[in-house]
């Protein structure tokens, strides 16, 4: 893990730390029996949050509504062998290629009901 990486984790833990918000005691109960069996939990889960966020910033930053550019934080640092940047790539590139895998089955599915839609004509609808 990298200096900046220490420190984007340390922003993360200090939001989750701080905040107020309601949570759901189901959910919670879940959460905690997951990281009582397997300690792991908590670890890969903050990965793929941050592994999500560098994606997001990513994709903001490539169509120009980022608001910092800047935000892709250890993103833009030099990779390393580490575990840590292992798992936020991968869940970075997962997000991406999903994104990328929805646009394009939403493209293919528009075409579809355009082709089909030319293919009735107005009698159909009487």
């Amino acid at each position: 893990m990298t200096a900046d990486e220490r420190d984007e984790l340390m922003r993360f833990l200090r939001e989750l730390s701080i905040s107020r918000e309601p949570v759901d005691a189901g959910a919670r109960e879940l959460i905690a029996n997951a990281m009582a069996q397997n300690p792991n939990v908590g670890y890969r889960l903050v990965q793929q949050v941050l592994g999500l966020r560098m994606a997001l910033a990513a994709a903001q930053a490539a169509s120009g509504s980022a608001p910092n550019p800047a935000a892709a934080g250890p993103a833009s640092q030099p990779a390393t062998e580490g575990a840590w940047r292992s798992g936020l790539v991968k869940t970075a590139l997962a997000a991406g290629l999903g994104a990328a895998a929805g646009v394009v089955l939403a493209d293919q599915a528009s075409s579809w009901l355009d082709a089909g839609a030319s293919d009735l004509d107005a009698s159909d609808w009487a």
